[in-house]
């Protein structure tokens, strides 16, 4: 994906917010805010988009978006229930129709002795909306720009994709 095609998406993104009166928020950990961010490059994004939490650690995690520490210690903090915490925790915070979440492995490499779980380009996101919360994980084979990036990307497409599921 090109800087300009994602900025394509992300006005795609914010048009089909506004028509469907919906707003979103974000709860960022390995794309360190790059969702918000890029959205925020569109002209308007302040009409859909109500804030986000950029959760790098752990702490924030929990002490911001309410991930509890028993989530962490079971399954890490790259997981379905961690993701899915997540994008509960900065709904709850916002009061975002759609809220999105991002955890995942950004390096450049994957060391071999690395379960499948924790393979470099592993992405868990969390999808939480009034009708309830899920997770999907994608598995992102680049550099650490590049799953960031992929990242963003996915999150704007499963976002159109609900929309027009729901609201056209």
């Amino acid at each position: 994906m090109v800087f300009d095609d994602l900025y394509y998406l992300a006005s795609d993104l914010v048009e089909e917010l506004k028509k469907s009166k919906l707003t979103v928020a974000f709860a960022e950990s390995l794309t360190g805010g790059m969702i918000a961010s890029k959205l925020v490059d569109v002209p308007g994004a302040s009409d859909v988009l109500l804030g986000g939490v950029v959760s790098y650690t752990n702490e924030i995690k929990m002490n911001v978006l309410g991930v509890k520490k028993d989530t962490i210690d079971a399954y890490t903090e790259v997981s379905e229930q961690c993701a899915m915490e997540m994008a509960d925790g900065v709904r709850k915070l916002t009061g975002a129709d759609i809220a999105f979440s991002a955890t995942g492995y950004a390096g450049d490499y994957s060391d071999p002795s690395d379960s499948d779980d924790d393979l470099v380009g592993t992405v868990w996101f969390g999808f939480a909306t009034e009708d309830g919360t899920e997770a999907f994980c994608q598995y992102f084979p680049y550099k650490r720009d590049m799953v960031r990036l992929q990242s963003v990307e996915f999150v704007y497409k499963t976002i159109l994709s609900y929309i027009e599921e729901n609201y056209e």
